[in-house]
């Protein structure tokens, strides 16, 4: 209901009857008027005197007390940024700014909000289990026990470090950044794992789950445009469930012996096979040497028989007896018989080598 259609007795909030070509209240009286209901808060009621310096006095009170509270407000918007974070300056909710480490100034709530981020501090996140400060580690099947592509299952623990790279993609692009970091990094290991076997993931192929899952995790949270960077994939522990265990490590027991025995016989092949291909080679050398031998022998027969038929062509008689003596020399040199002459046999010593002699001594009389 308007003021003016208000009965006469009564009056507007300033103290004056309503009326159609009422003016506004000067700020003055309306100090003035306050003064008076609240028993001079801001200063001492009007001595009268009809100066109207009491209200004046009062009126720049007001100010002063405002210029302070402005001046505290405005002082508040001084933040600190620490030398690993960065800060988003938010107004009324809409990103208009990030300051790096140092003293900086924002407009004071609630025009302007800041969100500090540590964006160097590498944070980590354990997947599988729970490390308690007081050393106790507990596990967390629901995020360790995966499948692997020959249908084993296996218990997986590892932890995932990471950092901020964009502070407004993390703030603006993601609701529960440690959520959703585990998330992706549960799926990435189950897709990497769900291709590997298990022996692999057991034994040699650690390294490679590692850099697998650390890249299927950038380019997850990449496609969501989290601001965040993924430094390491480390595996704790990969083991065979529990209540297996003992059956797998016997047969990994069997593996290793088979390994062992596996080894152990192709060390012995490489110690025989290429002793016998040497063998054989000697064999080979020794047959194409002798046979070479033979023939050269034979042409030297062939050669030698020839220059004698020359010879004895030119001189049959004399070549004949030649032959004879050569044969004769030939033969009675492997005899074991020594024979002497009648006429000179009493002039020989009775030394004779009979240890050297198979036979007796034949004297030809």
């Amino acid at each position: 209901m308007p003021w003016s259609n208000q009965n006469d007795h009564n009056q507007n909030p300033w103290g004056k009857r309503g009326g159609s070509n009422q003016r506004p209240p000067d700020i003055d009286e309306v100090i003035r008027r306050l003064q008076e209901r609240f028993g001079g808060m801001f200063g001492g009621r009007d001595g009268g005197d009809g100066s109207g310096q009491g209200p004046q006095l009062n009126k720049n009170a007001i100010i002063g007390i405002l210029a302070a509270v402005v001046l505290f407000w405005g002082i508040s918007g001084f933040y600190m940024v620490a030398a690993d974070e960065e800060a988003v300056v938010l107004r009324f909710g809409k990103h208009v700014a990030t300051k790096g480490p140092g003293l900086n100034w924002a407009i004071p709530y609630p025009i302007d909000t800041v969100e500090k981020l540590p964006v160097t501090r590498v944070q980590r996140l354990e997947i599988g289990f729970r490390q308690f400060g007081d050393g106790i580690m507990r596990k967390r099947t629901n995020e360790s026990l995966m499948l692997t592509k020959d249908e084993n299952i296996v218990d997986i623990s590892f932890i995932v470090q990471y950092k901020i790279k964009s502070v407004e993609n993390f703030l603006f692009n993601i609701n529960r950044p440690s959520k959703t970091v585990r998330d992706a990094a549960e799926s990435a290991i189950r897709e990497v794992i769900g291709r590997t076997m298990i022996d692999d993931v057991l034994t040699t192929k650690k390294a490679e789950v590692e850099v697998e899952t650390q890249e299927l995790i950038q380019s997850i949270l990449d496609s969501y445009k989290a601001g965040i960077s993924i430094s390491t994939v480390k595996l704790q522990d990969a083991q065979p469930p529990e209540r297996v265990i003992k059956e797998f490590k016997d047969v990994a027991s069997a593996r290793e012996d088979k390994e062992r025995a596996k080894n152990e016989a192709q060390a012995y092949a490489n110690d025989i096979i290429p002793n016998a291909r040497g063998e054989a080679k000697k064999m080979v050398l020794d047959a194409e040497g002798y046979a070479k031998q033979v023939v050269e022998h034979a042409k030297g027969e062939a050669a030698r028989f020839e220059s004698v038929l020359s010879a004895y062509k030119q001189a049959p008689e004399v070549t004949r007896k030649r032959l004879y003596m050569d044969a004769m020399q030939d033969v009675l040199s492997r005899a074991d018989k020594v024979i002497i002459d009648a006429s000179v046999a009493q002039h020989v010593l009775p030394y004779l080598p009979l240890d050297k002699l198979g036979n007796k001594v034949e004297v030809q009389k």
